[in-house]
């Protein structure tokens, strides 16, 4: 396979970094095409070199194609993996994204999800890819510890997951304050942000579980998605 710079189109996409290419080594090996050094490299026959050998992917010395996928950063260790969109699970508590346009804030939301547990994630109404190296990068890797699907819509999403789970639609006007909520260790739960710039669509969600507001000073018209988003998840992980 001809490697190239990175399309959405394509079905493989690129882990940019040491610590990224090991999370892809360790977690999902069987997606992993092939592994590119750097001359400069320092650590070839350690832990990335012991992961191919063991799981007989081939390693190249490339700096030209680094510096082509990588120009502003030191990065000396990339990798290509297949494409593979993995379902979420039905009965997992999930995050849904609407329309997400940042691909930093993706894969940082990503992380957070990682981090506090939830394992699945939805994308509903198309946005930003979640297999772009500039999404993979955001999330430092956590991507290959979770679930990623994609949705027409959030009543495709209520379709198929829609039964038997608390959903919670976190919006500037929301009925609940999210300091004043009470989460149910038990509960099934799915957890909806809006698109940075314009959040969620009040009509489109009204009627869709309970609307929540998360409380700051007046000193901010609202927060940025990651923040946003992390507040939400340590509330209900906790």
């Amino acid at each position: 396979m001809k490697l190239r710079t990175y399309k959405k189109e394509f079905g493989y996409s690129y882990a940019l970094g040491a610590s990224l290419v090991i999370e892809l080594l360790q977690n999902r090996p069987e997606d992993c095409i092939v592994v590119i050094f750097s001359p400069a490299y320092p650590d070839k026959g350690g832990r990335i070199a012991k992961l191919c050998e063991k799981y007989n992917i081939p390693i190249e010395e490339n700096q030209k194609f680094i510096d082509m996928l990588s120009p502003k950063e030191n990065c000396y260790a990339l990798a290509a993996f297949s494409k593979r969109e993995r379902q979420i699970g039905a009965g997992k508590s999930h995050v849904i994204l609407d329309s997400p346009s940042d691909m930093g804030n993706l894969g940082a939301v990503i992380r957070s999800c990682a981090g506090f547990g939830i394992n699945d994630v939805a994308i509903v109404g198309g946005g930003a890819d979640v297999f772009n190296p500039k999404a993979i990068r955001a999330s430092m890797g956590a991507f290959f510890h979770i679930n990623a699907q994609y949705f027409d819509s959030i009543t495709d999403y209520l379709g198929f997951f829609g039964g038997n789970r608390g959903i919670y639609t976190f919006m500037l006007g929301g009925d609940h304050n999210l300091a004043d909520l009470p989460v149910n260790k038990n509960e099934i739960y799915s957890l909806v942000f809006g698109n940075e710039a314009s959040g969620l669509d009040y009509d489109t969600y009204k009627n869709i579980g309970k609307s929540v507001v998360i409380g700051h000073s007046g000193k901010i018209d609202s927060l940025s998605l990651p923040t946003a988003a992390g507040i939400a998840l340590f509330w209900f992980a906790k």
